[in-house]
């Protein structure tokens, strides 16, 4: 099984947006059964809040027909490193961030998602700037780019 964490600044917008598209591609491609896959903010005051997705990524999501469940902010926690194949994060902030929780990325577990596209780059968050199309594009070509370095 391989275990994917998608990691943002707070686990409102782009994560829970990456992790229900990736968990939609995989389950099209039959390959469910073979993932473990959930998201996690760096900061921590949308879990204090106990936020859920905010109502931009639900709205793309819907019209997208991504299928989705509630899910609550969770900061990423020093375990989750040892846990996760794989930690996925939006932008190179969110690296710094996540390492400053875990500790170094010494097996090479975290990347940028889009790290695996043709075009490397950041994911903007749509929170600041309302894009959430914009977003939704970028998450869906860094999941099948990640699919593809997977060989799956």
């Amino acid at each position: 099984m391989i275990k994917v964490l998608f990691v943002c600044l707070g686990n409102i917008c782009r994560s829970p947006m990456a992790q229900f598209v990736f968990k939609q591609m995989v389950e099209e491609r039959g390959l469910a059964d073979k993932f473990e896959i959930d998201s996690a903010a760096t900061e921590s005051y949308n879990e204090m809040c106990h936020a859920g997705i905010h109502y931009g990524t639900r709205e793309i999501l819907t019209a997208m027909h991504v299928p989705f469940e509630e899910h609550y902010s969770r900061r990423i926690r020093p375990s989750d490193y040892a846990y996760y194949d794989y930690i996925l994060a939006m932008d190179d902030s969110n690296i710094e961030d996540i390492q400053s929780i875990t500790g170094p990325d010494t097996d090479n577990k975290i990347h940028r998602l889009l790290d695996f596209a043709n075009k490397p780059r950041n994911i903007k968050d749509p929170w600041y700037t309302g894009n959430f199309d914009e977003t939704y594009w970028d998450i869906v070509e860094g999941s099948d780019a990640f699919l593809k370095y997977l060989k799956m």
